[in-house]
């Protein structure tokens, strides 16, 4: 699911992209993020825009840091303590939040399993962070695949593994299925941004997944310039758009 050139909006989308195609209601849920790199940027933040919880998991303070100044995440935490604690909260009133826990990956891995935590979704990134102990990936992955936790493979680091989901295949089945295809806007001002936004939210309808996507883009990438906007769309709804 990447590009040669790095689009966190974009890669943003296409994870979201995948999350709705698994579930069009993640509320309530937990989403297991090793690695908070770009990509796992780009899935914390796709987590949160799909109303998931989102527990993201990186040993280096610089990355949880650019995480939580983008809007990745919205909280950086040292323990699994107090991940836990702010996580169970909103997964109770099934809202979405995203917690960047800045430790290292195995011990806190291995923590959560003895602590009986299953997440609805869980992903290792390998390019985005080192990677976990072949002992806790291989304990985790025997523990979560039989108890309905699903693993997807977003980068390549889990495509050995048996029984994931491969992200890129996701992708492409959804928006061909659907005849979707990746546009990017680009305009002058923030004010011309606004209005587009506007009216994406009249072509695309309330009950269509990708509106969660339309409401939210404007507050994720708001500081990102040039102004544009990244979007599935169908070709009747760029047509529309693009008329005067």
């Amino acid at each position: 699911m990447a590009d040669v050139a790095w689009d966190a909006q974009a890669e943003a989308l296409r994870a979201f992209t995948v999350l709705a195609s698994l579930r069009s209601d993640w509320g309530g849920g937990l989403v297991l993020v090793c690695g908070l790199g770009a990509r796992g940027s780009a899935v914390s933040t796709a987590g949160n825009i799909a109303g998931a919880a989102c527990l993201a998991i990186d040993a280096r303070p610089e990355a949880c840091r650019a995480a939580l100044l983008s809007g990745a995440c919205d909280f950086v935490v040292n323990t699994v303590d107090e991940a836990l604690r702010i996580l169970k909260n909103q997964i109770r009133q099934r809202r979405p939040v995203s917690v960047a826990l800045e430790a290292a990956p195995d011990a806190a891995v291995g923590e959560l399993l003895d602590r009986g935590v299953l997440p609805e979704l869980f992903t290792e990134l390998r390019s985005d962070a080192p990677a976990l102990e072949p002992a806790i990936r291989d304990r985790a992955l025997q523990l979560f695949a039989p108890l309905g936790t699903m693993v997807g493979d977003f980068d390549g680091s889990l495509a050995s593994a048996a029984a994931v989901m491969d992200a890129s295949a996701a992708l492409k089945s959804t928006t061909v299925w659907r005849g979707l295809q990746l546009e990017s806007f680009s305009f002058v001002n923030g004010e011309e941004l606004r209005a587009f936004d506007a009216r994406l939210l009249e072509v695309i309808s309330p009950e269509d997944v990708r509106y969660k996507w339309c409401v939210a883009a404007p507050r994720f990438f708001h500081r990102e310039r040039p102004h544009r906007r990244v979007v599935y769309l169908t070709a009747e709804e760029r047509a529309t758009l693009r008329r005067p």
